[in-house]
């Protein structure tokens, strides 16, 4: 029989798909995590990777080992959960988020919860791309799409609307805006079209056929501080820009509505720490919908 230390290994390099990074994330060096997989694909007399140019991936093998893994692991997690509880209620937890929401909407909003849980820990990872629960970057998620993997919990948080706003500086300087027609006319400021982590996000051309983009960022609080510079247009959700005194709201009827999308593990979500978070989330934007939805 295998070390069943040597599956820490096994799931990390599967879910980095490299060595040098799962070796990072497990603080170790890279010849440790190949000579635990040498070890377990050695006492199971079959190789669990292959090794292409972008990266390692699962045999047949390999992906069959991966389900018995993961649900080991589920268990280990939950008998750690029923332990601490007992004895340190609460803890630590990873919630991933959106960087316009998290940043802009969520950070500023926590004390509630840490006021009514003084034991939680939360980690808030907030970066413009999509946080993986599948590969345990976080417990929680918060997607502008709904995720189809069977093995989440996911329901709807929240639609949002977005508006367009300008600085007043801009305004002086540039061509009449009175309605939709004129957009054409102005700058505008946007995402990086290849770049993009959602089809959400492309939305310049629901307000204008063909936008003269002067200003390109991943972020969506760069493309905010850009128009408070007076670059150009920018679309931007509410609830980052109706209470910024820079920044003026442009053709009031011109919005359009997305939505928020929170997940986990199926697995986990009876854990006391992540329901806590959870409904803690769930209940906040329930309260703040006339700033979500103005």
């Amino acid at each position: 029989m295998f070390d069943w230390n040597d599956l820490r290994y096994f799931l990390e390099l599967q879910r980095s798909g490299r060595l040098l990074t799962a070796a990072r994330r497990l603080n170790t060096t890279h010849a440790t995590v190949a000579r635990h997989i040498e070890a377990i694909e050695k006492s199971l007399g079959t190789a669990l990777f292959v090794q292409h140019a972008q990266g390692y991936e699962l045999t047949p093998a390999g992906e069959t080992l991966l389900k018995h893994a993961e649900a080991m692991e589920n268990v280990a997690l939950l008998a750690q959960e029923d332990i601490t509880q007992s004895s340190a209620p609460l803890g630590k937890i990873r919630l991933g988020v959106t960087e316009g929401l998290g940043i802009m909407f969520l950070a500023s909003r926590m004390d509630g919860l840490f006021q009514r849980y003084p034991g939680l820990e939360v980690e808030l990872v907030a970066v413009p791309r999509f946080v993986s629960i599948l590969n345990r970057e976080a417990e929680i998620s918060i997607h502008l799409e709904r995720p189809a993997a069977d093995l989440l919990v996911t329901r709807k948080l929240t639609d949002y609307s977005l508006a367009l706003y300008a600085s007043q500086a801009y305004l002086d300087r540039s061509p009449a805006l009175r309605s939709r027609e004129d957009l054409a006319r102005h700058a505008w400021i946007g995402y990086v079209d290849d770049l993009l982590f959602s089809q959400e996000l492309m939305f310049l051309n629901s307000f204008c056929r063909n936008p003269r983009v002067v200003f390109h960022s991943t972020s969506v609080i760069a493309q905010q501080q850009a128009a408070r510079s007076g670059l150009g247009i920018a679309v931007l959700p509410c609830y980052m820009a109706s209470g910024d005194p820079t920044l003026v709201p442009l053709l009031p009827d011109e919005t359009i509505r997305r939505s928020y999308w929170i997940s986990t593990r199926r697995e986990l979500h009876k854990s006391v720490r992540l329901r806590v978070l959870w409904d803690y989330v769930v209940q906040l934007c329930e309260r703040e919908q006339g700033l979500l939805l103005p």
